[in-house]
């Protein structure tokens, strides 16, 4: 292994190479693709932005980069976080030969490629810019008419990383919420919360209720009718009847009506081609580095499948996996989420043919 610690010598690497080669977070042993940003030579010391999915702030962070069979391990001081954007100040450099097998062949095509593709945390930092304009109209506009029904209730939009347990939960499965500690037999909601669940993570960071809490409702707010996004949640000391249901998902519509107005469009519409695809996973690489903030580790993903020039319908996934290949190419890996009818008959069909 090879250290260099004096400044000069770590600029020109950094110079040469930054911006030029993907690069990686290391986090113990394991590399999570990072969005390059920016690298300077202050007059304050060196300085180097990366975005990345991860909310902590340590001493160090380790930036990973590949050259000529080389591993070099760039040793950063925390500086700064801005959101998804980290300030870093590079002390030292450690290379090494890298031991990584590095997979030179690309996958073979297929005839499928994605396009029109945003994430849950591009439209969250959208939402976060517009959040009151959103927010103030319409809980203005219906809060006489929600403060009779259910005088407890949120509404919640997601905020950078979501970490918020009912929007993790649907983001995997985005149907209406309902939790009753005792519901009338006969009554078949679209969808449980366990109790246990409920009691053990969520109502612990709940709002203020009342003890005698017959029900809670919790209706997504949806991007494209596809994507979940943030949700309205309703908390009542009587059992959730149609008239709540319905109130709260006029809410819910409202909501995304008004999120349309303020710009929240945020796609790609640079055509990726995809190497493997089935009707559960799909697998393709990224050669721009722009667009590696999409594909990092447990990110949700919205975007259009198509079979050459024929559409089949707007998709949801979340990335699974996000390798370096090197060569300035990544390897993702989606697992499709719950689909529509339509779009599931449209994918196996254009399988078989």
């Amino acid at each position: 292994m090879v250290q260099i610690t004096q400044t000069a010598q770590i600029h020109k690497v950094l110079n040469t190479l930054m911006g030029k080669r993907p690069c990686s977070l290391l986090v113990g042993s394991d590399e999570h693709p990072t969005g390059f940003i920016s690298y300077t030579n202050l007059s304050t010391g060196l300085e180097l932005k990366i975005r990345t999915q991860f909310n902590d702030s340590p001493k160090e962070r380790k930036i990973i980069l590949r050259h000529n069979n080389k591993r070099i391990t760039v040793i950063c001081r925390f500086i700064l976080r801005n959101g998804p954007t980290e300030i870093l100040g590079p002390q030292a450099l450690e290379i090494t030969d890298d031991v990584k097998k590095i997979e030179t062949q690309s996958l073979v095509s297929t005839p499928f490629s994605l396009s029109n593709l945003t994430s849950t945390r591009e439209i969250a930092h959208i939402i976060e810019t517009n959040r009151k304009k959103v927010t103030s109209y319409v809980l203005n506009f219906f809060d006489e008419e929600l403060k009779g029904l259910a005088p407890f209730h949120r509404v919640y939009l997601a905020m950078g990383i979501a970490t918020d347990v009912r929007l993790r939960h649907l983001i995997r499965n985005p149907r209406i919420i309902y939790f009753s500690p005792d519901p009338p037999s006969g009554f078949r909601p679209q969808q449980f919360f366990p109790q246990n669940i409920y009691l053990a993570e969520i109502q612990r960071s709940d709002l203020k209720v009342p003890l005698d809490l017959k029900g809670e409702v919790t209706i997504p707010i949806l991007y494209r009718q596809k994507l979940p996004i943030g949700y309205v949640q309703v908390n009542t000391p009587r059992f959730v009847d149609d008239a709540v249901f319905q109130a709260v998902k006029k809410i819910a519509v409202a909501i995304e009506a008004q999120l349309r107005k303020v710009g929240l469009a945020f796609e790609e519409a640079q055509t990726l081609p995809i190497a493997r695809l089935d009707t559960k996973n799909l697998e393709l690489e990224i050669s721009d580095r722009i667009l590696l903030r999409h594909f990092q580790p447990n990110l949700n993903l919205l975007f259009r499948l198509q079979k050459g020039n024929n559409v089949l319908g707007h998709f949801t996934a979340v990335v699974t996996d996000s390798s370096n290949l090197g060569g300035g190419k990544t390897r993702a890996t989606l697992e499709f989420q719950e689909m529509d009818a339509m779009a599931e008959l449209n994918l196996e069909e254009a399988l078989e043919k």
